[in-house]
């Protein structure tokens, strides 16, 4: 019985070569056998066999006996197949591992020469992602502006908010009188929360460098805009009048 075009294509995309596959193919027919049988069973030039009997050895597919001559004796498909996966997956882990390093070390290089002060986002879900980058990479302090439209992202940003906690991150978050209730109790348990009657706009300041500031909505169909920023003065400027409408009068206390 011969292999047909469909399965001998099929285990050359699964990486083997042409010749591999015929030598595999030739001892699974004739059993225990030499490099010279499976050459002139599987028609491979005899300067080629050993080649590929050697690699279908170092891929698993394969058992070969160090005698004189040396025989080979083909596993079963199934075993031979399975082994083939494992081995393809923790080699190809293992480059990626290799490439992420090296490229990651490359992306990083460039985003620390390359990266704007200053980034404009359109649309919930950008600003979002965003929010919660900053969320996480924060180690030391965050303030937060929350007026009550935003109210709903509430749940969307508690979990982070959790890991701050335990973190000991120092969390505060200023929202307005007309906050739900249930929202800010859930805040409270992460934060220190107080209160103002009038609240203009809303963002986020991590650390005292990074800041995320919400605009409303902008021209696009009304989708909300917001700036991200890596600048120090305007976090240091975003920090001063958070603590300025945090110790006024009219803030209260949750």
């Amino acid at each position: 019985m011969s292999l047909s075009e469909r399965a001998a294509s099929s285990l050359e995309g699964l990486g083997l070569t042409g010749s591999e596959v015929k030598a595999y193919v030739a001892l699974l027919k004739g059993g225990t056998m030499t490099a010279s049988d499976v050459s002139r069973e599987a028609r491979i030039p005899y300067s080629k066999v050993y080649d590929a009997l050697e690699s279908l050895h170092r891929r698993g597919l394969v058992e070969e006996q160090k005698s004189r001559p040396i025989v080979y004796t083909a596993k079963p498909p199934d075993t031979a197949l399975d082994e083939l996966r494992v081995r393809q997956e923790t080699e190809r882990k293992e480059k990626e591992q290799v490439a992420l390093e090296e490229l990651m070390g490359i992306y990083v290089s460039r985003g620390e020469q390359e990266k704007p002060d200053i980034w404009i986002m359109r649309g919930t879900n950008e600003i979002l992602s965003r929010v919660k980058n900053l969320l996480l990479n924060c180690r030391t302090e965050l303030l937060i502006a929350l007026p009550s439209q935003l109210a709903l992202f509430t749940d969307k940003i508690e979990p982070l908010m959790a890991a701050l906690k335990e973190k000991g991150v120092k969390c505060l978050i200023l929202t307005s009188t007309d906050f739900p209730k249930e929202a800010s109790d859930s805040l409270a348990k992460y934060s220190e929360v107080r209160m103002r009657k009038t609240m203009y706009g809303g963002g986020l300041i991590s650390d005292s460098r990074e800041v995320v500031l919400l605009l409303g909505g902008g021209e696009q169909g009304g989708q909300p805009l917001a700036i991200w920023a890596s600048h120090h003065g305007l976090a240091s400027f975003a920090k001063d009048y958070f603590e300025f409408l945090w110790e006024s009068t009219g803030t209260t206390k949750a």
